[in-house]
């Protein structure tokens, strides 16, 4: 309940400002803190459930937050209370399309063909290496997130935090993404 306590606080902090100017950055911001409440209550005691952990996973969990690391500055000021909800947001929940493939080109840094290459043979890799069983049901429960932030969404009608590719790629990627959660 003190990650909840915390969680809150840290986005009625970093939700007010400028009304005018920051309506957007505000939207977006209960969106985020919405969908990490709605991961919490709904999905962590699954993610526990998992035993599943593989080298793989490991060195891309560490992969991953050097990454993100290197994405957003050390110390976010006030000004850049979306930029600090959204790292907040993939340092909850990992989204390696996002942070390692730059989807949407959110980034200024640019991933060169050769790097999304080689991640996404990383990925291949660690997919045939989850069991059957445990991938059908952690495809099950991604499923379920994805609808319920889908219909967190809606209200807002923002394409933030959606995959527009390969319906298979996705579904591995998602999958990925609830077993990286799943190290913390």
């Amino acid at each position: 309940m003190n990650f909840l306590k915390s969680l809150l606080l840290f986005f009625l902090f970093f939700g007010l400002g400028n009304f005018k100017a920051q309506e957007e950055n505000n939207i977006k911001s209960v969106f985020i803190s919405k969908n990490i409440l709605l991961l919490e209550s709904n999905y962590r005691l699954n993610s526990q459930k998992i035993n599943f952990d593989i080298a793989n996973i490991r060195n891309l969990r560490k992969i991953y937050d050097e990454k993100l690391k290197l994405l957003f500055p050390n110390k976010l000021t006030e000004d850049d209370k979306i930029k600090a909800a959204i790292y907040f947001y993939y340092q909850y929940y990992p989204d390696i399309n996002a942070i390692l493939l730059n989807r949407n080109n959110q980034f200024l840094t640019k991933i060169s063909d050769e790097e999304k290459q080689k991640y996404n043979e990383l990925f291949l890799e660690i997919s045939k290496q989850i069991p059957n069983d445990i991938y059908i049901e952690v495809s099950k429960i991604t499923d379920e997130i994805n609808r319920d932030k889908f219909a967190l969404t809606v209200p807002y009608r923002f394409e933030i935090f959606q995959d527009l590719f390969d319906e298979n790629a996705r579904k591995r990627i998602d999958v990925i993404n609830f077993l990286l959660w799943n190290l913390k």
